[in-house]
């Protein structure tokens, strides 16, 4: 039987960015910080004191006799400060280290805030869920260069964008002790405002989660919330120290949870940190998938100093596939049984370049439009797996042109999701500066001159050798179709629907088709018939954008078809009349 914590292991490490973490009191109070509880009646205390009585009973009691009503946070705070500044130097001495607390390493960070900060910055984990005040996780994340997303309440919650779409939030369903709203008592527990449950309930729903120090006792509607969650669709871990509390047993039922006994928050995140590391280190000569591939690319992205993570990352990915589509034994140039077919070969290769696809996708849509970090990786990519090497063997011209379509199926995949997201200087990158060699010597991985990617690695190009007329129409549509399908997967990770996918794929066809039109025109080349996947209704849909912008259209405002609206709507005439959907 598999231990549950080499499970818990084995699902961080292979499900990137897809559990939540779930953390109450017992993450922090190894660090000396005071529960909420604890804060509130130390504050009754405080007043008691100021008021010269003598609390010779319940705290809470005392102050419900007192005022006629129970004790709360923000009239606690009003009574004893009357200032911002007052208030906040009566909460630091609470949650903010002293210089002699600091030399005894209390009220800071401790290795279980150290372990998920590591988490989070590698990527394993996007997302905590918290009923803490302090800001010890914070601090942290500082230490990684990590500024994660801090949501204290209905404002910031109501503001955030997708969790889905960061990489690094920390929601704190009670508040932060810097602010004023804060949920401690029984009665506070109760309910979220309405954007805080809905963020809660999208966790509980679309998150695994990884529980450690909350009992359940205490957080009657977060509780409530957990227990209504009928769907989810990762496991659950429930790390306790001791025995269960009884409001955590049906909770721990409902989700089916895997429950692991620890000893301390502590030791739990550290030996979690330790065994996904070992387990990186293990898989390291293991082919990256596509999941990891996304998520690492993700992070990278957001951070500077990743940079030449990102490149290495993508390097090496582009040469792994390098060598197996160019490894003649794997692929065969020769046909002589016709066995082969178009159709199995480009599944094949589809299979071999999925995660650089993937990778380079996400550098696309994510990357930052004024300086994106991964697009020369991924140029280098395309030109590196598009420039191939002289056959060793007696081939096929058919079987020796196909070999461009990895690269042909990344430079679509890099263009659409760059439309997508509507990132014109990546498409004007790709499809206007970037080349390949075609025949090259060697498998050097470096910048090369060649011909431009638009044509070499164009569908209309790469079918050239696979007949004539009608049926060499009919194989470039059978291409531009199997790249339509191997990238609608991954392009679902950052599109809403089936139907978004369609126009984004459609669209960068007909700006690559135009692309083509211009370069082939500019050389006193002839166009024959195109094979496309779309109709005429995505001309008109260009045309009408042609229109509509005029020189603000996005290729025309990165420099392409001559930055002219009437170049352009040549082009698109042209277009019209050569597609053949």
């Amino acid at each position: 039987m598999v231990d549950k914590r080499m499970s818990l292991t084995f699902s961080v490490r292979n499900n990137p960015g897809r559990y939540a973490l779930l953390l109450g009191s017992g993450v922090s109070t190894g660090a000396g910080v005071p529960t909420g509880w604890v804060v509130v009646e130390d504050l009754i205390r405080k007043l008691a004191a100021a008021r010269e009585e003598d609390l010779q009973h319940d705290p809470f009691d005392w102050y419900k006799e007192e005022y006629g009503e129970e004790a709360a946070y923000d009239d606690l705070i009003g009574e004893l400060a009357g200032s911002q500044e007052e208030r906040r130097s009566l909460l630091e001495d609470y949650f903010e280290p002293s210089e002699e607390e600091r030399g005894r390493d209390e009220k800071t960070p401790t290795k279980a805030h150290e372990s998920i900060a590591w988490l989070i910055d590698n990527g394993y984990i996007d997302v905590v869920l918290t009923t803490n005040f302090d800001q010890l996780l914070e601090d942290a994340l500082a230490e990684y260069g990590v500024k994660p997303v801090v949501i204290t309440g209905p404002e910031s919650a109501r503001g955030a964008e997708p969790l889905a779409h960061q990489d690094a939030v920390v929601i704190k369903v009670n508040g932060d002790y810097k602010e004023t709203d804060i949920k401690n008592l029984a009665t506070e527990l109760e309910e979220y405002s309405e954007p805080m449950q809905e963020l809660i309930d999208r966790v509980f729903k679309d998150y695994g989660l990884i529980v450690c120090g909350w009992s359940g006792k205490w957080d009657t509607r977060l509780r409530e919330s957990l227990k209504s969650c009928k769907v989810h669709r990762y496991s659950t871990y429930w790390s306790h120290h001791g025995e269960l509390e009884e409001e955590a047993e049906p909770l721990v039922s409902h989700r089916d949870a895997i429950t692991i006994q620890n000893e301390g928050a502590a030791r739990f995140f550290s030996e979690l940190k330790e065994s996904v590391e070992a387990l990186e280190g293990a898989e390291s000569a293991a082919p990256l998938s596509r999941e990891v591939a996304r998520e690492r690319v993700k992070k990278y992205l957001t951070r500077e100093q990743h940079k030449i993570d990102l490149a290495d990352l993508i390097k090496e990915e582009a040469e792994e596939v390098s060598a197996e589509i160019f490894e003649e034994e794997r692929f065969p140039l020769h046909n002589d049984s016709g066995e082969i077919t178009v159709e199995d070969r480009l599944e094949e290769y589809g299979s071999v370049v999925g995660t650089l696809a993937v990778a380079t996708m996400t550098c696309s849509y994510w990357g930052n439009q004024t300086v994106n970090i991964g697009l020369k990786p991924t140029v280098q990519a395309i030109q590196h797996i598009g420039s191939t090497p002289s056959p060793e063997n007696k081939y096929t011209p058919a079987l020796k042109l196909l070999r461009r379509y990895p690269a042909t199926l990344v430079m679509y995949g890099v263009g659409m999701a760059a439309l997508a997201s509507e990132n014109w200087n990546v498409i004007q990158k790709l499809l206007s500066q970037t080349t390949v060699e075609v025949h090259r010597s060697s498998l050097s991985y470096s910048d090369r001159s060649g011909k431009e990617a638009q044509f070499a690695l164009h569908p209309w190009r790469i079918s050239d050798k696979l007949g004539s007329g009608f049926e060499r129409e009919r194989q470039e549509k059978s291409i531009r179709s199997q790249i339509k399908d191997q990238l609608r997967e991954p392009a679902m990770d950052f599109l809403s629907s089936s139907t978004a996918y369609e126009q984004s794929f459609e669209d960068f066809e007909a700006i690559a088709d135009l692309a083509l039109i211009e370069r082939v025109e500019s050389r006193d080349g002839e166009m024959r018939l195109m094979g496309t996947t779309y109709w005429g209704e995505t001309v008109s849909h260009l045309r009408e954008s042609l229109d509509e912008q005029g020189e603000d259209w996005g290729p025309l405002q990165v420099g392409m078809f001559e930055a002219s609206p009437d170049r352009s709507r040549d082009l698109l005439d042209t277009l019209e009349n050569l597609s053949t959907a």
